[in-house]
């Protein structure tokens, strides 16, 4: 069973950075969007913050290959919680200081928020556990087997995203209309 839930993780991780790097490459105008993102929390511009937007770009991409792969599946959640706890010190560190900036980190528009805390929390919690879980994978390295476990980690990570991104737009505008009256 222990498995089963490494080998979950793993898929689901993987598939979180996935989208995540897909998001900002897939296009001038998302890459873009999130070079904007990078230009507002580093309060700084010129080419570097497109250097500093492709690079995580890149080392989000990197982080789902290095999950994907049995070998260096283990590196790649290390690579994965590192990721984002430098994501939510970020976030923790604009909503503070009320910057506002888009998150972009898969293509929607949600702005910084403590919801963004939290979403980048239980990442980073099952990133934590996929990496206590993992044990003997042998039994799960077989090609079929791997690429169905990462498909489904892939449709998994984008259900998941996109139903919290809805459940926080409306809890959040719950919260709004009952201020306002």
């Amino acid at each position: 069973m222990r498995e089963v839930f490494s080998l979950a993780a793993q898929s689901l991780m993987a598939g979180v950075f996935a989208l995540a790097a897909f998001s900002k490459l897939r296009g001038r105008e998302e890459f873009g969007r999130f070079a904007t993102t990078v230009r507002k929390l580093t309060m700084r511009s010129g080419p570097e913050t497109a250097a500093v937007a492709g690079a995580f770009a890149a080392v989000e991409a990197l982080t789902a290959v290095l999950i994907a792969v049995p070998a260096t599946a283990p590196a790649g959640l290390w690579t994965a919680a590192a990721l984002l706890t430098l994501f939510i010190g970020v976030v923790f560190r604009a909503v503070r200081g009320r910057v506002f900036a888009e998150c972009g980190c898969f293509g929607g528009s949600a702005a910084m928020s403590y919801p963004l805390l939290g979403r980048n929390a239980l990442l980073l919690t099952l990133a934590l556990a996929g990496l206590a879980a993992s044990g003997d994978r042998a039994a799960w390295e077989g090609p079929a087997l791997r690429g169905l476990a990462l498909a489904i980690g892939l449709a998994a990570a984008s259900a998941l995203l996109r139903s919290f991104d809805r459940a926080v737009t409306l809890v959040l505008g719950r919260v709004h209309a009952r201020t306002r009256t």
